[in-house]
């Protein structure tokens, strides 16, 4: 499929409101970006925080290499139809619900935790 196709009725002639749509979208970009250059630069001002500590690039290298190799078996895991590693409830030991959102919910008692900030 085209993804000129999507701009398409079933008819197969151009949705008059395509221009609308354009600008809509324009908009989630605009926000998107922000969002993006935000983030950047949170991440650069705890990279400095980090090398006043003493940190150098390297050991900011060797972390994004284990953190993306964790990723990576993670997801062979998982295609491969294997469980990963689930977190369990504190209180009554059963596995938390990934909600996806930041905390993670038991289904049967109700507490919240948060396992990871950085979850997928």
């Amino acid at each position: 499929m085209s993804k000129f196709s999507l701009l398409q009725n079933p008819t197969g002639n151009y949705n008059p409101t395509t221009s609308a749509n354009v600008h809509e979208h324009s908009e989630e970009i605009a926000q998107i970006k922000g969002e993006i250059e935000r983030l950047n630069l949170i991440a650069e001002a705890m990279w400095n925080l980090l090398t006043e500590k003493g940190f150098t690039d390297e050991d900011l290298v060797k972390a994004i290499t284990e953190i993306d190799n964790a990723k990576k078996q993670r997801k062979k895991t998982l295609e491969e139809g294997g469980k990963v590693d689930t977190h369990l409830c504190p209180y009554c030991h059963v596995p938390l619900q990934n909600n996806g959102k930041l905390a993670d919910r038991c289904i049967y008692c109700g507490h919240e935790i948060i396992t990871s900030p950085f979850k997928n």
